[in-house]
């Protein structure tokens, strides 16, 4: 669905179902400087669609193996300033990173509660300064990684309490370095100044 900045409704696109042009379960959407809009799903289809700004279904990416293991739960999806589009492999705790023309440029990320690993990430923001923020639903935690992979830094646990947090789904960059964050488990928006 498509809203103006008044909360009217523009338009939609796509439907239910598995073909080209057709959704299951859409779970992020990224928009490029041309105006092209990607869609993150999963379900029976486990893909990203790429729609022209008229709304038209140009191509589907993710769908062959990656690594040996195709797309599973990509959950969050974002482009950075060099227009690449970031994937939450969710349930492959992984990131991938792709050429808006559907190449894969590189993976990071593989299961484990380290530093530089992941647990079912859930969202990925590219931040201003060049990282890569990850949010992990199973981690209990957000990671920021360089753009070749390192994890520069790490932060959150378990819990209930303030500046603990419980089943995170979703990050993004604020003003000023700030970062918020869907503490979704614990019913609420952290909010987190620049660190």
């Amino acid at each position: 669905l498509i809203f103006d900045r008044d909360g009217q409704l523009l338009g939609s696109f796509g439907s239910k179902g598995t073909g080209d042009g057709e959704f299951q379960l859409p779970t992020d959407v990224a928009i490029d400087a041309q105006g092209f809009i990607y869609v993150s799903e999963y379900h029976e289809n486990d893909r990203i669609t790429k729609w022209s700004p008229d709304l038209q279904f140009v191509m589907a990416m993710g769908e062959k193996p990656i690594e040996g293991r195709r797309l599973s739960r990509p959950a969050g999806i974002d482009i950075d300033d060099e227009q690449t589009l970031w994937v939450a492999d969710a349930c492959n705790h992984r990131i991938v990173r792709f050429s808006l023309d559907g190449d894969v440029i590189q993976t990071m990320g593989k299961f484990g509660r380290g530093a530089g690993e992941l647990r079912y990430p859930y969202d990925v923001d590219a931040l201003p300064d060049g990282s890569i923020l990850v949010c992990e639903y199973g981690g209990d935690r957000l990671q920021w990684f360089s753009k070749d992979g390192r994890s520069l830094r790490l932060w959150g646990h378990s819990g209930r309490k303030l500046g603990e947090l419980s089943g995170p789904w979703g990050v993004t960059g604020g003003p000023n370095g700030s970062v918020y964050v869907v503490d979704s488990l614990n019913s609420r928006v952290q909010i987190l100044k620049r660190f």
